[in-house]
């Protein structure tokens, strides 16, 4: 519980911690509904091609929510073109040569058929799998760094939690300064990444001794 309320936390502001790149999933063959209604989709159980559900490709457990999407044709060696999450769902249309959008609800990621086998390659936010009762806790690599005084202020504010300690708020304010601090770190780094704005004077001349128009 510890755990899942400090990557919630830091999420929720923004720590890219646990993005996940580059996963492709491949073959995912054609549909072979060719029906405007048909929507496909890969979830944890598998895909569904429109008419029968297969074992693969399917997505990792640890998948939270998809962030980007791109698509190529099976085999094709060719770059990967992004495709666009869709706005209040998917349009209908008859299944094509591309899937062209895709939409994430009920735990899959649902497209449009297509025609063509297809690869998809996805950049999405992961989850820490959950630590199993018999489990060593001193041997455990949790995947936050620099989390130990956040989850220890985390941990014990569940542990006063279930004893009716009136230390609780007091426990999870030092907890979520913890966590403000990680945050910090992340916008530090961040910031370090020079931008420079374009200048007053380009793409132009002042007047004077240019001799060019006046900018007011």
């Amino acid at each position: 519980m510890a755990i899942e309320e400090c990557q919630t936390y830091l999420a929720n502001n923004g720590v890219s911690t646990q993005i996940v790149d580059n996963l492709v999933l491949t073959p995912i063959t054609p549909t072979p509904n060719l029906d405007p209604d048909c929507q496909i989709f890969i979830g944890y159980n598998g895909y569904f091609d429109g008419s029968v559900m297969h074992a693969t490709p399917v997505l990792p457990p640890d998948v939270i929510v998809p962030l980007k999407i791109w698509q190529r044709q099976t085999g094709s060696a060719q770059q990967f073109s992004p495709m666009n999450p869709a706005k209040d769902g998917l349009r209908s249309a008859q299944p094509g040569s591309v899937f062209g959008e895709w939409e994430w609800r009920q735990g899959a990621i649902y497209m449009v058929g297509c025609t063509t086998t297809q690869d998809i390659r996805i950049r999405y936010e992961q989850s820490i799998l959950d630590l199993t009762t018999n489990a060593g806790f001193s041997q455990q690599t949790i995947m936050i760094p620099r989390s130990r005084r956040a989850l220890g202020f985390l941990v014990a504010k569940y542990y006063a939690l279930a004893r009716g300690s009136p230390q609780v708020p007091a426990v999870q304010a030092m907890a979520e300064d913890a966590m403000n601090q990680i945050i910090n770190r992340e916008i530090r780094a961040d910031q370090r990444n020079p931008i420079r704005p374009r200048g007053y004077r380009s793409g132009g001349r002042v007047d004077g001794a240019m001799g060019g128009s006046s900018f007011r």
